[in-house]
Parts: C-alpha cells; structure tokens; sequence
C-alpha cells in the first residue's frame, strides 16, 4: 500500500518527533550519554526548520530545536535531518543548515557569539552503509597537510536500517514507531508484531492516544504488501481483538482511499486524453479543411483566367477538375 499516502516516511517523522515528548526519549537513544545528559530535556523548544539563503529561496530542514544546558544560561542547536533514502549528498546538506542558521543569527544578534549545532542524520534507508564523516566526501589522493584546508564536523548517525533490533528496546511508543520505521517496507509482519507488543502495555483510554493512531496509519501506508496481502497477514498475526479490529477498519479506510483517488485519476486521464485527443483531430482537420480550401480556391482563380481566354467549357472542366456549375458560376 505503499502509494497510497505520499511521501509517508517524511510525513511521519515530522509529525512524531515535532513533539517534545516523542523527541526527548529519541535523543536519549541517539546521543552519546556524556552528550545527553548535559541537556536540560525541559527547556527544549522545536522550532520552524525553515531557512531562506540569498537568492530568497526557502529551505526546510526536518526538525530544528533549541535546548539549554543544565545548570547553565547557555543553549544550542539540535538538527535532525531525516532520510528513508541513500543520499550522498546529506551531510552536505546538513552543513549547509548548520550555516544557515549560523548566518540568520549572525544577522539578528549581531554581538551575540554563535551557538553550537548538535547534528543527528536519521537514516533508514535499503542500503545498509552511508557516508558518516564530511571528510569522507572529497577526493582521496591529496597530500595530508592539505587536510587542514577542507573542513569536518561530527555529525551522529542514527542508522536504523543496520541498528540491532536489540537497540530498540525504548519507551513502548517510541519503540514501536522505530519498528515500523524500520519493517514497514520490507517486513510488515515484525512491524506489526512491535504494534501489538506497544498495544499490550496500554489500557484502553491510552489506546485512543492519536500517536498511536499515527503508528498504524504510517504502517500500513508504508506497506509493500497488496491490499489483500495486507489484510490477510492483520488476521494470522493478531490477536488481540481491538487492535486486530482497529488496524483493520485503518486498512480498510485507507484501501477504499487508494480505490477513490484511482478512480478520480483515471477519470481525469480519461478526460485528459480526451482534451488532447480532441485537440489534436481539431488541429488535423482545420489543416486539412484548410489545404483543401487552398486547392480550391487555386482551382477557381485558375479557371477564370482560362475562361476570359474563351478555352471551351469541357476544357475547362477537364484541365481544373471543376464542375460546369462552378465554372459558370465564375
């Protein structure tokens, strides 16, 4: 079911970790623990990841966040820069958030001194090895003293596609949305069964929480599974009979969303084709009307040359392929 949400990794990540409470217990497991405990969790502050550069273009990163140090007035920056892709490029284009917002507070406090930038890359991609140092993206073959010259920073990989599953043992929520981050494609059933183990630790009323909601949607949507593979896999797996039943009407819905927006797509082909094909037999026959109008009208000028000339009517019929009723109407 993987078309039927667009662009569902992304979509769920912003959403899940926008909130503090989500993106807290991930950055206890990204980080390195000197690193993390050094953070004071209850002044973070997520803000708006938009950038614009000199040419006034905007750019987004994932997730942008400010957090105080504990037992001290200084801050900095945490940057998250999500990818369910391989992207070579992507620490590159962390580095070009990172001055981007070095150059905005520049701009805006002038006399106040640069905050530190803490970069995370969530990776969850099918290939299993990324780039994992700046460095590692120049040329080999360069002379060591010239390493001085290119720059370098840390930036802490969080590779969930290679992460042992051992490692996902967190909070219940935050475990399972990281199964289903890192199954939901390739392996549905062990995402499912990392749904139904979060499920079993929650009563009723925390059942109805909207995060947990989001795991099921993002789930199914990020599925490689047919619709009726889908379904058939919700029924030999689950057991628990609320969850079964509210994943189900989940899939359901989502199905019956896939058959409408085909059918709206292939409605509006069809009238596309249509458009076109209209235009283009419009176009054919205003040609061909237009030529045989031109043949005509060369015919008739022809004829009525010939005939001040008195060449007979029969002539004149033979020589222009005229009828006598167009000749003398001349």
């Amino acid at each position: 079911m993987s078309g039927e949400v667009h662009n569902p990794h992304d979509k769920f990540f912003k959403t899940w970790f926008s909130r503090p409470k989500n993106l807290i217990p991930f950055l206890e497991t990204a980080l390195p623990a000197d690193v993390f405990t050094l953070l004071d969790v209850s002044t973070l502050d997520i803000s708006d990841g938009t950038f614009i550069d000199e040419e006034h273009r905007e750019h987004f990163s994932d997730l942008s966040a400010s957090i105080q140090l504990q037992g001290r007035e200084a801050r900095l920056y945490i940057l998250v820069e999500h990818k369910s892709y391989a992207d070579k490029w992507a620490l590159l284009q962390i580095l070009r958030y990172m001055v981007q917002t070095w150059t905005r507070d520049a701009r805006t406090e002038a006399a106040v001194p640069l905050l530190p930038i803490i970069p995370i890359l969530f990776y969850h991609g099918e290939t299993k090895h990324i780039a994992t140092g700046f460095s590692s993206l120049f040329g080999a073959g360069y002379p060591d003293i010239l390493s001085a010259y290119r720059p370098d920073f840390l930036c802490e990989i969080f590779n969930l596609t290679t992460r042992p599953d051992s490692e996902l043992e967190a909070p219940p929520q935050l475990s399972a949305a990281l199964w289903a981050m890192k199954y939901a494609r390739t392996q549905t059933d062990l995402a499912l069964r990392a749904l139904s183990r979060l499920a079993g630790t929650m009563d009723r009323m925390a059942r109805h929480d909207p995060a947990f909601k989001e795991i099921e949607l993002y789930l199914l949507a990020s599925s490689s599974l047919t619709p009726e593979e889908l379904i058939n896999t919700i029924n030999q797996l689950l057991t628990d009979n609320w969850l079964k039943e509210d994943i189900m009407s989940t899939a359901e819905m989502l199905i019956a969303r896939g058959k409408a927006q085909g059918k709206e797509e292939g409605k509006a082909e069809g009238i596309s084709q249509g458009i076109s094909q209209g235009i283009s037999q419009g176009i054919s026959q205003g040609i061909s009307q237009g030529k045989a109008e031109g043949e005509l009208a060369e015919k008739l000028a022809i004829a009525k040359r010939l005939k001040t000339l008195g060449m007979p009517l029969a002539q004149l019929c033979q020589a222009t392929g005229l009828s006598e009723e167009e000749i003398a109407a001349l």
